[in-house]
């Protein structure tokens, strides 16, 4: 055993990133598909691979590196679900791996440490890596690496530091603008606390290359042809998806704020207290681990679901497990004492883990290689699991598509549904294809109604019962379509409607 521990702390970091590998591959493949997020992502990757232009033809309302890097995956190996799911493993793997470095950096314990990351990995059955690939978890990904590089840094902000700062910090803009902002918010904080007055001109040359930096890619995005569209939708709309897309969960508000409050209370109480003698280091990663666990906390803001709050708390439980770390050391408690319990839990989570993703991929492996099995690699949808009934409702709608396109109809798929027909078809609608609130840019209820009522040789399909609408979806808009327009028949879940 003792051969087995030195092994591993020899290794430790291809250990930890082998080990959250085998623990993420299973949960990762093994999904079934759905009108989802996942999906919803994915087909804007896939309009990208297949010839359309982000902020054109995909009402994307995010700055873009999140699609940019999926659609240098697809042309890579491929675009299919398989890929995509490889590409939310290996965000996922740099996820919990930055935690566990800023831990095992922040000098906390390696069982407690690995025990830590692989209890928010499986949290809620695994809640926030079935959410699977997307911008909101690859930008968080950007913040950690930029706490982990400000804490070893001991925020010592010389220009080698300022210019790492502004990489991480202008990275994170491009992956999702309001996280950059307040990603840039907590640092500047964290200076100004830390310099005062003299953080000033660390902060002034921040600011300076992240304005040199925007000016190149609104540049590039203007040469793209999408600047219009980039402002259209991820600034004008960005209001109104916040706004009309609010989803409230008090339990989780309540668990962050007590994780928060107790977090500030502690560090106050170290910080101000002279009997207990904390080192300056120790001081400055109270700072830092405060600031930003207190700003990046408004990431659970608009939709606090179980997936928005576990990535809008890992700094917090970071801090968390820092202070107790702190209080061990200065009030000598020996981690002997406990150390066996504490490797008793670890070996659990380990095996825990294992054992459902090996058991889940073996699944997913017999489902993909049956000769039953509806897709090959060079579909979209391989990779993916799908039941019947989904799998027959795709082949009957698409049919019905393409057939009217034969006639010289253009089908819109009003709803959020639309992907999964829009994806197999290789076609788009620009931004009728995820009619969400807040993802229409500065397009009024009105405007859209009458642009829908005026197109020509076009069929709309609605979903006929408004109980299975997404809760996201504008249902004034469906009813004020369904008062105005023709009914032409029915097909699958849908009414056909004429302008």
């Amino acid at each position: 055993m003792e051969k087995v521990i030195n092994m591993i702390k020899k290794y430790e970091n291809i250990f930890v990133i082998i080990l959250l590998f085998v623990s993420l591959i299973g949960v990762s493949f093994y999904v079934s598909l759905e009108a989802n997020d996942e999906l919803w992502n994915f087909q804007n990757v896939y309009k990208m691979y297949n010839g359309y232009q982000i902020y054109q033809d995909a009402n994307v309302i995010c700055t873009p590196l999140f699609f940019y890097l999926g659609n240098l995956l697809f042309n890579i190996f491929g675009a299919n679900f398989f890929v995509f799911r490889i590409y939310n493993i290996l965000i996922f793997v740099c996820y919990y791996f930055m935690i566990y470095k800023i831990l095992r950096l922040l000098k906390v314990n390696m069982k407690i440490s690995l025990g830590c990351i692989l209890v928010l990995l499986i949290f809620g059955n695994y809640s926030l890596v079935r959410v699977m690939a997307n911008y909101n978890s690859l930008a968080v990904v950007f913040c950690l690496l930029g706490i982990y590089f400000l804490i070893k840094s001991q925020i010592k902000m010389n220009n080698k530091n300022i210019l790492i700062q502004s990489i991480i910090c202008f990275l994170i803009i491009l992956t999702k603008q309001n996280i950059g902002l307040f990603y840039l918010i907590a640092l500047v904080c964290t200076l100004i606390i830390k310099y005062k007055r003299e953080s000033i001109k660390s902060i002034f040359k921040i600011c300076l290359i992240l304005i040199i930096f925007s000016i190149v890619f609104i540049l590039f995005l203007h040469f793209q042809g999408i600047l219009d569209g980039f402002i259209n939708y991820a600034i004008l709309g960005i209001s109104d998806f916040a706004s009309s897309n609010v989803s409230v969960n008090l339990l989780y508000i309540f668990i962050g704020i007590t994780i928060l409050i107790s977090d500030l209370a502690c560090s106050v109480f170290f910080l101000k207290q002279k009997k207990i003698q904390i080192t300056n280091e120790e001081k400055d990663n109270l700072i830092v681990l405060n600031c930003f666990s207190i700003i990046l906390f408004l990431l659970i803001y608009p939709i606090m679901n179980i997936s928005h709050f576990l990535l809008s708390i890992p700094t917090a439980i970071i801090l968390f497990l820092y202070i107790c770390s702190i209080i061990i050391k200065k009030s000598a408690i020996k981690l002997n004492k406990i150390s066996k319990a504490i490797s008793v839990i670890l070996s659990i989570l380990i095996i825990y883990n294992l054992y459902t993703n090996t058991n889940i991929l073996f699944w997913w492996i017999k489902v993909v290689s049956n000769e039953r099995y509806y897709y090959e690699y060079n579909s979209p949808y391989f990779g993916t699991i799908i039941s019947e009934d989904l799998y027959k409702n795709i082949e009957i709608v698409t049919k019905y598509i393409k057939e009217e396109n034969k006639k010289g109809n253009n089908v819109i798929v009003f709803s959020s549904k639309a992907s999964l027909y829009m994806v197999p078809l290789k076609q788009s609608n620009s931004f009728y294809d995820l009619p969400f609130n807040g993802n229409f840019g500065k397009l009024t209820e009105e405007d859209i109604v009458n642009d829908l009522k005026n197109k020509k040789n076009t069929l709309i399909l609605l979903v006929k019962d408004e109980e299975n609408m997404e809760w996201q979806e504008n249902k004034e808009i469906v009813k004020k379509l369904k008062e105005e327009l023709e009914s032409i028949g029915t097909i699958e879940e849908f009414e056909v409607l004429k302008p």
